[in-house]
This record gives structure tokens, sequence and C-alpha cells, in this order.
């Protein structure tokens, strides 16, 4: 049964969301602008090896919010190998959200299903054993990263993180607050 305050987040253009529950976890689909986003992490695909751009899409636009977490990405990426399905989590102490990034394209330009899959399954593990309650994801390789979101993506979204006791926001419709 929904409660006043679901009954009143699926009303709002912004707070839109369709729910996959399993047990207590969940997959929430949502509009809105995920550079407002109040959860404790926003999730991002980004490219393999040393990032020294960031420069498209989400990431130009994370990095441009957040400097700080893009310096110590890049300092990372210089001293450690980022490969397939690689995750590095940036926080600064005091400072919310935190930013993961994932691994899921060879280059800037697209994203790999397989990056992808192993990716997910990191994120996973991850927030599972940091205890990381909540995540914000756009639609996480089917953007700039050119995977099917409907064939691809969505299912196997849903296949790795359904089960986990964290829950993720996901960006399905994506409006810049000043669009709204």
């Amino acid at each position: 049964m929904l409660t006043k305050r679901d009954n009143a987040l699926q009303r709002s253009p912004l707070n839109h969301y369709k729910q996959l529950k399993n047990g207590n976890n969940m997959i929430k689909y949502i509009s809105g602008d995920i550079l407002q986003s109040k959860d404790e992490y926003i999730a991002q695909g980004v490219a393999i090896g040393s990032q020294e751009g960031l420069g498209t899409g989400l990431a130009f636009k994370l990095s441009s919010k957040f400097p700080e977490i893009q310096k110590l990405f890049k300092k990372y990426t210089r001293n450690t190998k980022f490969q397939a399905g690689d995750v590095f989590i940036g926080e600064i102490k005091g400072f919310s959200p935190g930013i993961i990034y994932i691994a899921t394209q060879p280059d800037m330009y697209h994203a790999e299903f397989t990056y992808l899959n192993k990716g997910l399954k990191r994120l996973k593990k991850v927030c599972e054993s940091r205890g990381i309650k909540t995540v914000s994801l756009p639609k996480i390789g089917a953007g700039l990263g050119k995977l099917d979101w409907n064939s691809e993506v969505k299912p196997l979204l849903e296949s790795i993180l359904s089960d986990c006791e964290t829950v993720f926001n996901v960006y399905e419709d994506y409006k810049i607050k000043y669009e709204i």
C-alpha cells in the first residue's frame, strides 16, 4: 500500500519513480537532475586508463561541479591501472555526495557491455562492503556509451543490483533543474 508521501512522489514530475522490489531492496527509476542528488554517492561510467579529460557528458558536468574529486581521480589513474570494470570512489571528508567512477568504456566514445557487467558487479560489492545506503546512477552506458537502455543496460542493472541492500536511484529521465 502506498503512503501519502509515495502518492505525492508519484504525482511530482521531478520525483516520479517506479520501484523494482526484491524483498526489502529496490531500484528506483526517477526523473530529475542527477547533479542535485542528495544520495551518498553519484556513480558514473568513464573510460579506462589515465583520465586527463572527463570532457564529455555527465563526466564533464561532475568534474566541473566537484573538481576536488576529479583531481583525486586523475592522481589515482596516473598511478594505478584503471581497467575494465574497475571502480574508483572519490570522497572528500565532510563533503557529499561522493563520486564513484566505473570503467565501462574502452575509450570516451562508447561503452562495452562486458565492462559494464564487471563494473556493476564491483559496484555492488563496494556498496555491500562499505554499507552504502544510496547511490544515484544515470542510464549508465546508454548515453554517450551508446548501449541500448531497454534491451541491454536496464535488464543487466536489474539482474545485478536488485538484490543489494543499497537503494539505487536511476535517473531514467534526466532533466537539468532549469529545464523543468
